[in-house]
């Protein structure tokens, strides 16, 4: 059982990363405001902390796509399991 659950989580990490990266670039074309939103989060992380974060736009519109593709994996992952 952990090797099927381990590789399924494995396997969303993966291409939650990839997807991540490739659609970071649209972030900004289509929704703009929610790119400056992760910026501004970014930034209050790293004032809050202290982490060495990058702040540039690639990497916030990455940030917003693997938020979100986790988020429904989280969401599809549960319901699969307990219903």
């Amino acid at each position: 059982m952990p090797a099927t659950t381990g590789a399924s989580h494995g396997f969303a990490a993966f291409a939650t990363l990839i997807i991540g990266t490739v659609l970071s670039k649209f972030v900004w074309e289509l929704l703009p405001p929610l790119g400056q939103f992760s910026l501004t989060v970014i930034e209050f992380v790293q004032r809050t902390t202290g982490a060495r974060i990058p702040t540039n736009e690639q990497f916030a519109g990455a940030l917003i796509v693997m938020v979100a593709l986790s988020f429904c994996w989280g969401v599809i992952y549960h319901v699969g399991r307990h219903s």
